[in-house]
């Protein structure tokens, strides 16, 4: 078998758009030209989402160093059953794979399908990091959520900082496979200031060598996914949901009610004022992981990937704010009224 002129591994680090890569690549697979993105199946089917996260061995999801197990066979199978000569995959579940020892049975092997291998990972800055969490322990209210408390509007430090530290900003693990992989990983800052054309996928392209499409450029600059960030209204609006859902008995199952009922009307409270960290909290919570960041950004060779953010002052609610609050938490009261009255009337049929 020739060898091939290239393979991209994509670390997908969590909160990195690494989801948007995968769908984008996949849904463009076809327009690629020298680029074949692979995302088979051990049956040999192509997952559509373009998510890779089955090459982890599913009766090993931890071992006692919370590391996955690579299926590494079924890895370069996907690579060598690719008929293009430039070859790309993706998966969150590479950052968890830290030993150190697979990792250089996994390099050993790639060298045996291509001389020119490139490990890409995008690592995002602490503070923005842990917004990011934060909004996302709002949308899944049910889940092991990171946090203990829902004091808005600054984030709680020490529910964070088990979380969001040296091992889940994961510099941990891909100090591993810096060390194993040395000049073949790219590290890439996680900011639009930094991507070409200030778009994540544009820079993919770019890093691809595939910018030249314009076509494909196009589609990447204009792609969109249900996945946007809230704004400072929305989180206000869920933390008032949580408080009041853990006041209530059977929280859990009024959560899941209520979350149902909030999701289709929330994008209602259109603002544009970002939820940020509060400032004393943000040094407070740099300061605790300030030098594991340090190490890792000199080890990594990142100079822009620092502790430094901006400072956004708040932005006071204004009448028309609170306006919309009422608004649609009228709406919301409504739905759930009429929900109880539903499931009231139907029990009352059934007697």
């Amino acid at each position: 078998m020739l060898k091939k002129e290239q393979v991209i591994i994509h670390i997908g680090l969590h909160k990195t758009g690494t989801t948007t890569i995968q769908q984008f690549m996949s849904d463009n697979r076809a327009k690629l030209i020298d680029v074949d993105y692979v995302c088979h199946i051990g049956n040999g089917d192509y997952r559509e989402d373009g998510n890779s996260y089955f090459l982890l061995k599913q009766e090993n999801w931890y071992d006692e160093n919370r590391s996955y197990k690579l299926d590494i066979a079924l890895l370069i199978a996907n690579i060598k059953n690719s008929k293009k000569n430039r070859v790309m995959l993706s998966t969150e579940g590479l950052s968890w794979c830290s030993d150190k020892e697979q990792l250089q049975t996994l390099k050993n092997e790639l060298l045996l399908v291509s001389d020119n291998i490139l490990i890409l990972v995008y690592v995002r800055s602490p503070v923005s990091l842990a917004v990011s969490n934060f909004s996302e322990g709002l949308k899944y209210p049910n889940s092991v959520s990171i946090l203990t408390d829902y004091d808005h509007a600054c984030l709680s430090v020490e529910s964070l900082k088990s979380e969001i530290s040296y091992e889940h900003y994961t510099f941990k693990n891909i100090l591993n496979w810096q060390e194993v992989f040395s000049h073949s990983l790219l590290v890439r800052e996680f900011n639009v200031n930094s991507f070409y054309k200030n778009n994540l996928l544009a820079d993919i392209l770019n890093i691809l060598d595939l910018n030249g499409d314009s076509q494909l450029l196009k589609s990447a600059l204009l792609y969109q996914r249900q996945n946007e960030s809230f704004n400072m209204l929305q989180v206000y609006y869920l933390v008032a949901v949580h408080r009041l859902s853990n006041k209530l008995p059977d929280t859990h199952r009024v959560k899941s009610l209520l979350f149902e009922l909030i999701k289709h009307k929330l994008h209602w409270l259109k603002s544009d004022k970002k939820f940020h960290f509060d400032k004393i909290n943000a040094e407070l919570f740099t300061a605790k992981i300030k030098d594991d960041v340090l190490i890792a950004n000199d080890k990594l060779g990142i100079d822009n990937i620092n502790l430094s953010y901006k400072v956004i002052e708040k932005s006071p609610l204004s009448v028309q704010d609170y306006f919309k609050l009422s608004g649609i938490f009228l709406i919301h009261l409504s739905l759930l009224g009429i929900y109880i009255i539903t499931k009231i009337y139907k029990k009352l049929r059934l007697r």
